[in-house]
């Protein structure tokens, strides 16, 4: 008789890589544990979001309004309020999938980043900008009411930590000095590996592409325009097109299509399917990436395991990936210099492609599978 557990997720009104890791894992344990899963309902659940049917899908909502209204916007209020639900809960053991959870019961939990960090600079990993200082504010009294009155790490003995990159597990452990970590890289559903020769990925064409969620945080728009600015300065290059792959913030929409009708080689492209998608990074030489302090870097992985060479900033989970110190940059002027390096030297481009294919070998959905099965059962 397989064994009862509770799975913890915020919202999932969205379709990102959170909700992605919420459905796929769901998915996967569904095979080893009875799961209920628990969100707050903010919008519902997203239609691209497909759980399976003998998943228990629990929504849990507070009827008082100004509470619902915090939650309903706030992702980590939302998970501190299932956290409450779920005290007086008993499960085999609950997972949280997103966000500090310390349940007093056994407890696994993944952390994308930390949410409670007492230092505003890690918020910019979480999508916040500098100007946004109403919401640092608040994201930093709310963290330093938790630290002090609800997850005192010291209470939970019994939570198991596991985090996606060594620069997360970095900033967990300065953050809650005495919590045991584990690393484990989101890599499920990644693709496999497209084997080709140096010759063949010669013969594609110079084009670049963007993978993700086309947001703030993820600097689509700079890194758009930067793309703009080279090629007009770069024209001996013979630069192709840049492919814009991903859903697009409805904030950002104007941005996008102002941007579209400039230049007949920038493509923004949206949510695409699987096999659509895949069309275009078979034929693609390039990536760029310009999140800042990235926590891991999927859509760098994918692009790599596509045979693409991808240039991202030189910071974050991001730098586990990436082979080459020409593939890392620090600011604007600096990838100028790396991307005409690569372009213009065979034998460079040669090196770092051999490069990847070594480095990128442990990335795998089955590696994924194994680690968090073997965690869980050792722990039990």
């Amino acid at each position: 008789m397989k064994k009862k557990i509770a799975f913890t997720f915020p919202h999932l009104h969205e379709f990102g890589g959170g909700e992605i890791f919420c459905e796929y894992l769901s998915n996967f344990l569904i095979q080893y544990y009875d799961i209920d899963l628990y969100y707050y309902n903010s919008y519902g659940i997203n239609k691209k979001i497909k759980f399976d049917k003998k998943i228990k899908i629990i929504s849990i909502k507070c009827k008082n309004s100004i509470i619902n209204y915090f939650c309903k916007n706030y992702i980590f209020l939302a998970h501190l309020y299932i956290l409450f639900f779920l005290q007086s809960k008993k499960y085999h053991f609950v997972f949280s999938g997103a966000g500090e959870f310390f349940h007093s019961n056994r407890c696994f939990q993944y952390i994308h980043h930390p949410f409670y960090s007492m230092n505003i600079l890690h918020y910019l990993s979480l999508g916040l900008k500098k100007k946004n200082f109403i919401k640092i504010l608040l994201r930093f009294i709310i963290s330093v009411i938790v630290r002090l009155f609800i997850i005192n790490y010291n209470k939970y003995s019994k939570t198991i930590t596991f985090v996606n990159s060594k620069f997360i597990q970095k900033r967990f452990l300065n953050i809650y000095s005495n919590n045991k970590t584990k690393i484990i890289y989101p890599t499920f559903k990644i693709p496999k590996i497209v084997k080709e020769s140096f010759l063949k990925f010669e013969n594609r064409k110079n084009d670049f592409v963007i993978l993700g969620r086309v947001s703030k945080d993820k600097n689509t728009i700079d890194a758009a325009k930067f793309f703009l600015n080279f090629n007009k300065k770069n024209r001996t290059l013979n630069l192709g097109k840049l492919h814009i792959i991903g859903p697009i913030e409805k904030s950002l929409e104007k941005e996008v299509k102002k941007l579209n009708f400039e230049n007949d080689n920038l493509y923004f492209h949206g949510y695409l399917s699987l096999k659509k998608r895949n069309k275009i990074l078979k034929k693609t030489k390039y990536g760029l990436h310009f999140f800042v302090g990235e926590h891991f870097g999927r859509s760098i992985l994918e692009m790599q395991k596509f045979g693409i060479i991808v240039f991202c900033h030189n910071s974050g989970g991001a730098m586990e990936i990436v082979a080459s110190k020409l593939q890392k940059f620090n600011y604007p002027e600096d990838l100028e210099n790396k991307i005409k390096k690569v372009l213009n030297n065979n034998s460079e481009r040669k090196k770092i492609k051999k490069m990847i294919a070594r480095k990128i070998q442990k990335y795998s959905d089955l590696e994924f599978r194994k680690n968090i099965l073997r965690e869980l059962h050792n722990e039990q």
